[in-house]
């Protein structure tokens, strides 16, 4: 009879030494556990480290090993706990139905669940809302931590802060080289009138580096233009992080703000920083809105429903790019609305030239041009004759309609 094949799947959460330690136990473990099983065989080993149980979609080896399980590269999966599968009850039950479906069991160890068993997925269920409650409740012990720290002073920034870096203290100083540069993106801005995008071209023309070796563009100066810690105060508590998910909290939603003013040393002073807030609030509230309108935009319309036909980018991220124009009705709600065709911006320029080319072969010209005019002021001289006897009553209105729409040009 020849032998199951067997996966086994190991995550930790974090790239912790204690938790490096259990991979290499758990890696170890599930290598010796079928060494002596004569109607098991370990074909391989998928591992997730450092990455959190909270959505699956996150783990690319638990992905792998589902694709691999749709390919029936073996029959079953031993974990060893719920937990360590998914803490995500929803998303737990939906890969081990779909796994079960495709004749693929798995086997959770510490609960002792396989999901072959006629009552597994009540027991599964109950662990897997187990597991998750315990990842909200770890999430709001971590997040009461946080709090914790920044009540009592404690300062986080990422290592990308230009200008200022943190200490073994926990303390901000100053980068004097990068300090140099905020200084001067500063002056730039509120005493020189640059703009952003001024300004980030000067430093990349003059070879100015960002922290992390890439040029400047504007947004990165207007978000350093915003930073109060250039002025010497710091925020804490601007966004939360819960298990790999990141939340804006500026309107203090997920939890309090913390304040803390005069923390560290100001690379620029409080007034200039004040002024430099003030003129960007003012260019905000005058900037235009930006509406992009290309060489035909509202010229030309749909033969099928009379929509304009709008400008769309095909493969906007390739090489092989394409501009086309198409019915904007369609775009919108479907080719079961209006199933009118789409034409390339190229195709549609050439056309354009064609149509105008031969426009101009045919307009009349020197004494054709003169003789139409002199025909059309006949005709008009002709049309105000009539209606001057109309309203002298000297033609009935029947007649002058009649003789009206017997005129050559109608």
């Amino acid at each position: 009879m020849s032998k199951k094949r067997a996966v086994a799947y190991i995550r930790v959460s974090t790239e912790k030494d204690a938790q490096l330690h259990s991979y290499d136990f758990q890696e170890q473990y599930w290598r010796g556990v079928f060494d002596d099983d004569p109607e098991t065989e370990l074909v391989g080993i998928y591992a997730d480290k450092g990455i959190s149980g909270h959505s699956v979609q996150k783990r690319p080896q638990f992905l792998v090993m589902m694709q691999d399980a749709r390919d029936h590269k073996f029959d079953r999966i031993y974990t060893k706990s719920v937990s360590r599968f998914a803490r995500n009850t929803t998303q737990l039950l939906e890969a081990v139905r779909e796994l079960r479906d495709i004749g693929i069991e798995v086997v959770f160890e510490k609960e002792n669940i396989h999901t072959f068993e006629p009552t597994s997925e009540v027991f599964l269920t109950i662990a897997a809302t187990i597991a998750e409650n315990d990842l909200d409740v770890d999430s709001e012990r971590m997040r009461w931590s946080v709090r914790h720290r920044f009540e009592n002073g404690w300062i986080s920034i990422g290592s990308g802060l230009y200008g200022l870096r943190l200490t073994a203290e926990n303390e901000l100083e100053i980068v004097p080289e990068e300090a140099a540069v905020i200084r001067y993106i500063f002056d730039a801005y509120v005493n020189g009138g640059l703009g952003s995008k001024r300004i980030a071209d000067a430093l990349n023309e003059t070879g100015v580096k960002t922290r992390s070796n890439g040029e400047w563009n504007a947004k990165h100066i207007v978000s350093l233009l915003r930073n109060e810690k250039y002025k010497g105060d710091v925020i804490m508590g601007k966004s939360v992080s819960h298990f790999g998910v990141h939340r804006d909290n500026t309107n203090g939603e997920f939890a309090p703000r913390y304040y803390m003013e005069d923390t560290h040393e100001a690379i620029v002073d409080k007034q200039t920083w004040e002024a430099a807030q003030q003129i960007l609030a003012e260019r905000g509230r005058n900037i235009p809105r930006q509406v992009p309108t290309h060489t035909f935009t509202s010229m030309i319309q749909c033969g099928c429903c009379g929509t304009n036909f709008v400008h769309k980018v095909n493969n906007s991220s390739f090489k092989w790019r394409t501009d086309i124009w198409a019915c904007g009705r369609s775009l919108a709600k479907g080719i079961k609305v209006c199933d009118n065709s789409r034409i390339k911006d190229a195709v549609l320029k050439e056309k354009f030239v064609d149509a105008y080319n031969e426009f101009i072969k045919q307009r009349p010209q020197g004494d054709s041009l003169i003789a139409l005019q002199e025909v059309l002021e006949d005709l008009r001289q002709q049309e105000r004759d009539l209606a001057e006897l109309m309203m002298q009553h000297l033609i009935s209105k029947a007649a002058y309609d009649t003789q009206r729409n017997q005129r050559p040009d109608r």
